[in-house]
């Protein structure tokens, strides 16, 4: 209970901060949603370490009902001065369980959702700040290459860095096209998944791609 507990707690002080940040215009608009996404999801990451996967799969739709009901009373303001369709909170919250249903491996969890918290979060503030004049509309949605190739970068380095952890599971074998190839088809999923699809299609792809490697 207690792990469980400091999961709640920990998701709920991250939440609590995005809205001081915002009342101390530290963090606006776009910027305060991504970093409720960003830290929330690099902290869902790690849940497996903490609570089992029932768990975690009954969370995920307890936080998908929990942004349900902030969308009807507005309790955290994270998504306020968003002015397009986006349902990614709700995706957000989906891929949590999906991915927990789809994997009983910790670390492919953990680089599947790393990858809709820091790969989809950092490619949207670098896209938003930096890459202005280099944009393109996907289904009528604003993209920019900056934030693509942010996305291909974070995605390189998280799967640098974690498959090395999985050879227990994944033979060196599988490493090199799962890092050459890998980041840029999520790249492009990235891409084509609009109106917050994203937040579920690239975890989904993540976990379904890693147990295909795994021997």
């Amino acid at each position: 209970m207690f792990n469980i507990a400091t999961c709640f707690v920990g998701s709920l002080s991250l939440l609590v901060i995005s809205e001081y940040l915002y009342k101390y215009k530290l963090l606006i608009a776009e910027d305060r949603r991504k970093f409720v996404h960003i830290t929330v999801g690099t902290f869902i990451a790690f849940w497996p370490w903490l609570i089992g996967w029932r768990t975690i799969q009954a969370i995920g739709l307890l936080m998908a009902l929990g942004v349900a009901v902030n969308r009807r009373y507005d309790i955290f303001r994270y998504s306020k001065g968003i002015h397009r369709k986006t349902y990614g909170e709700y995706y957000f919250a989906l891929a949590v369980t999906f991915c927990a249903l789809l994997t009983t491996n910790k670390l492919f969890f953990a680089l599947a959702v790393l990858h809709m918290a820091l790969a989809d979060g950092l490619a949207a503030i670098t896209g938003k700040h930096f890459g202005k004049k280099l944009r393109y509309k996907v289904f009528t949605q604003d993209k920019t290459l900056v934030g693509t190739m942010t996305f291909w970068f974070v995605s390189l380095c998280i799967l640098g860095i974690g498959i090395p952890f999985a050879h227990n599971y994944i033979d060196y074998n599988h490493y090199y096209w799962l890092i050459g190839l890998l980041p840029p088809a999520l790249a492009l999923t990235e891409n084509f998944a609009v109106f917050g699809l994203d937040d579920i299609a690239i975890p989904v792809v993540v976990v379904l791609v890693l147990n295909l490697a795994r021997t």
